[in-house]
Parts: C-alpha cells; sequence; structure tokens
C-alpha cells in the first residue's frame, strides 16, 4: 500500500514507536500475554485467539483458563476425547473452532511430536488456521513479521489512513489487509500487531473514540477530517427471520430422551440436545410436540404442559423454542435426523455439551425444586 499524501517513512516510524510506547504502559493483564523467561508460548497464544475469535476478551478469559487447566499443552489436547473438548468450550459459541483446534492438535502431535514450530508451511494447512491465525500466532510467539486484520485492528487502520470504503469486503479487504503489512515494523511485530487490537478495544471503539486519550491521534487522518465516527461504515445488517420451533422433552420415568446431533449436521455437530424443529403454520403446540417426536426420533409420546420458552438468535434468524414436556408412550428409537440417543436422569444433563439455548432448558430440568413440576 502506497502511504497517503503527508505521511513520509518518518512519520510511519514516529506512529509506530507512539504506539507500541502507550502499549507497553497501557496492555491488559490478559493470562495468554504472560511470559516465561521473555518467551510468549505458542500453545496459549493459538489457543487464546482462536477464542477470540468473534468473542469478546471478559467471556474468554474464564474459558481459556479452564480449558488451559485441561489441556496444558497440545498433546493433551490431541488425546482429549472430543466430547471433553466441546463440552469446555460450551456457551463460547462457534463450536467448529473447537473442532478445528483438536483436529489440529492431532496433526501437530503425529506429524511434529507435539512441538509448535515457528514455519508458516506447517501452520497453513492445519484447520481453522486462516490469514489471522497463522499472522497473531507467528508473530506473537516467534516475532515473525506477519500482519493481522481482525475487528479492532481493521477499525483503527481505517481511521488512520481514512480509508473512504468498507474495509470489511471486496476491495476494502485487499486494502486492509496491504495496510496492515504496510504498518507493521520489522522490530516488535507481534507486539505492534496486538498494539492495534487493544488500541481498538480501549481507545478506538466504534463509537464515541477517546480521541483525546489516543497516542496516535496527530497522525489519524479520519480525526483530522472530522469523521471517526463515520468510518469505518457501519455494517449492514440482515433482515431477521422470525422462526418458531418445537421442543419435546420425552419422558421415560425419570429420564429423558437426550440426541446426539450427526457429525455432518450444519450447526453444533456431534452435540446433544433435546428433540426440536420448526412449527408448521397453524400448528397447535402439542400436536407439533407429537409430530416433532415422531419423525425425529421415532417414538410416540403423550404432551403436557410447556416447560420453558427459549429465544435465542442464529445468523439472520430469531428463534422462540416452545419446550413441552411428554410421556413415552411406545416407538423405538430410529437413528437418521440423530445419530444416537440416551435415557439420562436430569443430574446428569450437565455432563454433555450442549447448545447454549439448550443449555437454559437443561438447567431447569436438572433442577431439583423443578422436579415435582415437570416430573
Amino acid at each position: 500500500m502506497k502511504l497517503p499524501d503527508g505521511w513520509s517513512p518518518r512519520t510511519l516510524a514516529g506512529m509506530r514507536t507512539k504506539l507500541l510506547n502507550w502499549f507497553d504502559k497501557n496492555q491488559r493483564d490478559l493470562p495468554w500475554r504472560r511470559t516465561v523467561n521473555g518467551a510468549r508460548d505458542a500453545y496459549q497464544v493459538w489457543i487464546s485467539e482462536v477464542m477470540l475469535q468473534q468473542t469478546t476478551v471478559a467471556a474468554v478469559v474464564p474459558y481459556f483458563e479452564r480449558f488451559l487447566a485441561a489441556f496444558p499443552d497440545v498433546r493433551a489436547l490431541a488425546a482429549a476425547d472430543e466430547q471433553r473438548v466441546l463440552k469446555l468450550w460450551e456457551g463460547l459459541g462457534y463450536y467448529r473452532r473447537a473442532r478445528h483446534l483438536h483436529a489440529a492438535a492431532k496433526l501437530l502431535v503425529a506429524a511434529h511430536n507435539g512441538d509448535l514450530p515457528d514455519d508458516p508451511d506447517v501452520w497453513e494447512p492445519l484447520p481453522g488456521v486462516g490469514r489471522y491465525i497463522l499472522g497473531a500466532v507467528l508473530s506473537q510467539a516467534f516475532d515473525r513479521p506477519l500482519p493481522i486484520v481482525e475487528a479492532n485492528s481493521l477499525r483503527v487502520l481505517a481511521r488512520l489512513f481514512a480509508y473512504p470504503g468498507d474495509p470489511r469486503e471486496g476491495e476494502g479487504k485487499v486494502w486492509v489487509w496491504a495496510a496492515a503489512e504496510t504498518v507493521l515494523p520489522a522490530k516488535r511485530p507481534g507486539d505492534f500487531n496486538q498494539s492495534l487490537m487493544e488500541l481498538g478495544a480501549l481507545i478506538c471503539t466504534p463509537t464515541a473514540p477517546a480521541c483525546d486519550r489516543c497516542p496516535v491521534r496527530d497522525n489519524c487522518e479520519a480525526k483530522r477530517l472530522g469523521r471517526q465516527d463515520q468510518i469505518p461504515p457501519k455494517k449492514k445488517q440482515p433482515a431477521i427471520t422470525e422462526v418458531a420451533e418445537v421442543g419435546v422433552v420425552i419422558r421415560d420415568g425419570a429420564n429423558v430422551l437426550l440426541c446426539q446431533r450427526p457429525a455432518d449436521a450444519g450447526r453444533w455437530q456431534n452435540m446433544w440436545e433435546i428433540p426440536h424443529a420448526p412449527r408448521m403454520e397453524g400448528e397447535d403446540v402439542s400436536a407439533a410436540a407429537v409430530r416433532v417426536a415422531r419423525e425425529l426420533t421415532g417414538f410416540d409420546v403423550e404432551p403436557g404442559a410447556e416447560i420453558r420458552t427459549v429465544r435465542h438468535g442464529v445468523t439472520r434468524y430469531a428463534i422462540t423454542l416452545v419446550c413441552v414436556g411428554s410421556v413415552l408412550r411406545g416407538g423405538a428409537f430410529a437413528a437418521g435426523h440423530y445419530a444416537n440417543a440416551k435415557w439420562v436422569a436430569p443430574r446428569e444433563l450437565g455432563d454433555y455439551p450442549v447448545s447454549s439455548p439448550q443449555r437454559k432448558l437443561m438447567t431447569a430440568l436438572a433442577d431439583p425444586n423443578h422436579q415435582p413440576r415437570l416430573f
């Protein structure tokens, strides 16, 4: 990327120094930033960066600490059962990230004896490793001069150079990666990458950026033009589609039917859930419960009272899931929609990896105070 008018190599060097000095004094004390003998741990950097995709730092910290306690190194992660990995990821969402981590760990152990080398050729083919993860891990752990672009650094770069388009798509994506590469210094590239992200998280926020506290405000073209609130443009919000679903809590004695989604499911692969599906237009909830139980599991049920309504969003869908209690009346489990099914005591429901909306239902089912009402 060609530097804009007014930006000399000296200007760029000064901006880098100011930003790194600010980062040294103001960076947050995050568990994955701690060093041993002055070096960052590549495994911890990798885990943290994967968790931080689509997730806030505040949400990630407790997950990171629990994950590292269970899987302190890549060999431990590779040897783990996938269900255990998914369970520890439960609540972070985007579960494909956990599956990719697990698969990549197995490959690193098999091909490199569990080493995490300073070698882009080793990292690039790994599941879940795109340009961002590659640059984040190798720059932070090994000081490789590789750029990164994520939501915070994208915003900082767009404002710094007053990019007029949308840096999230099309030509804008090409531009922002070129900008990230142009500003990256040869020394301390990992810290510089982190400083861009930290500035975006703490100072150059999406709304009401604290320009008066920004270490590079004198270099910022968007501030000079008074356009820091308009750059980058707001994301285009997709139209939201309302979806009504029914979930069927099938009881056989004291136990509840828990079903496992198949490995090729589009979402929440290999995770467990109470069977659920969309209701047809105008369909009564009880009738829908009987139909869904038969179609998805092969069981005939007698529906009862509503247990809980769970509302959640998935991409452009706003889903209202009405969960109905029911009693098993006959039939046999038919694998097809689900890969597997188990009869589980309510107190054991917490042992299985489930999605966040399903966890709300599991919590209600496992609550002893609710047992008399539910069962």
